[in-house]
């Protein structure tokens, strides 16, 4: 499937609904724009702050450690 949209003069395009519903992209989520050999790539990605309330220490556990745990399991982009 493909779709044609025009860019803004700030350099903004729109991404149709269709195709955000078909790679499950809503409203605020965060996407990556990979350059390629002569074409741009979209794609859905997480935001660190989407983990919030994720991880909890476990009782006796600092916090500390919970955050380290998640940093662990987070790939950066």
């Amino acid at each position: 499937m493909q779709a044609i949209t025009t860019v803004t003069q700030k350099g903004q395009i729109t991404l149709p609904k269709s195709l955000r519903e078909l790679v499950n992209i809503d409203l605020f989520d965060k996407v990556i724009v990979k350059l390629g050999k002569g074409y741009l790539r979209v794609e859905p990605t997480k935001d660190i702050l989407d983990l919030a309330g994720k991880y909890r220490a476990k009782k006796g556990q600092s916090a500390l450690k919970a955050r380290e745990l998640m940093e662990r399991e987070y790939t950066r982009v």
